[in-house]
This record gives C-alpha cells, structure tokens and sequence, in this order.
C-alpha cells in the first residue's frame, strides 16, 4: 500500500469512526428525550424511535466497515507478498503447488472483502429504509394537514351559508 492510499485509509477510518459514534452519541440522547416526550402521538413516538434504531444500527456498520479497514492494514503486506510469490512462479513447475499453499490464504481474502462489501450493502439498505420511512411519515402528515384543511374549508362554509341564509 503507498503512503497516499494509507494516509487516505487513515483519514477514512478517523471519519468513519467519528460519524459513527456522534450519530450513536445522538441518536441515543433521541432515545432518552423520547421517554419524557409526553407530548408525541403514539404513532410519532413510534416513527422517532423506530429512526433512531435504523440510525444506531447503521452507526454500528460504519463501525464494523472502518474495523474491516483497520484490518486491511494487516492483511495488505501479506496479500501483496502472496501475489508475488505467484507471479514468479506462474509458468513454471511449482506454480500449481504455490497457487496450492496459499489457497486458504486467498480465500480467506476474498471473503474478507466480501463481507467487508456486505457491510456497506447494509449501510446503503439501512439508508434506503430511512429514506423510505421519512418519506411515508410525511405522506401520513401531508395527507393529515390535507384533510385537516378541506374539513376547516367545509366548516367555514358551512357556517357562510348558514350566516348568508339567516340574513336573506
């Protein structure tokens, strides 16, 4: 690995860790406020808690990626040494027994990388559920401040023509 792509890996896992434990930090004071918030309806109450669960669950993946980075920092030296020793033996002899002995060692590779992807395939999950919920939360409340609105309207209406037909 360069000195470019470290430090960039270094600045990445600071900034993972750090969004992540704000956000925890956050979403757990969310948590706390919610339990003397008297004044929520239940189906706020439950839509705020819900959120901050989905915003804490991805915390905790952004954490678990940047430890997936962190241990790529071990891994790379040894993949990198792997990689040579193969190349130098591809075209002779000993290129089937290398690519043998170190069989393990690759697919333990390739399933660190996968898992590590499967981690951000979470985060972006758990994002799109957010997203989602937000958006049928202000569905539920537009459609409540619609209705709200054409009963205020039939109200004023009502009393317009109840107040025009006492006067004709």
């Amino acid at each position: 690995m360069t000195l470019s792509q470290s430090i960039f890996a270094g600045i990445l896992i600071v900034l993972l860790l750090g969004l992540a434990g704000y956000f925890s930090w956050r979403q757990w004071q969310t948590l706390r406020g919610l339990r003397s918030a008297d004044d929520l309806p239940a189906e706020d109450r439950r839509y705020v808690r819900n959120q901050a669960w989905r915003r804490l669950a991805g915390s905790v993946l952004m954490a678990v990626f940047a430890g997936f980075l962190i241990g790529s920092f071990f891994l790379e030296n040894a993949i990198n040494e792997v990689t040579d020793e193969i190349k130098q033996a591809e075209g002779t002899e000993e290129e089937k027994a290398v690519a043998d002995r170190h069989r393990p060692f690759l697919e333990l590779y390739r399933y660190y990388w996968i898992s590590a992807l499967l981690v951000v395939f979470g985060m972006i999950c758990l994002a799109a559920f957010d997203l989602l919920a937000i958006r049928r939360y202000g569905l539920r409340h537009y459609r409540q401040i619609m209705a709200d609105r054409r009963a205020m309207i039939e109200r004023e209406l009502a009393r317009y023509r109840q107040e025009r037909n006492g006067h004709t």
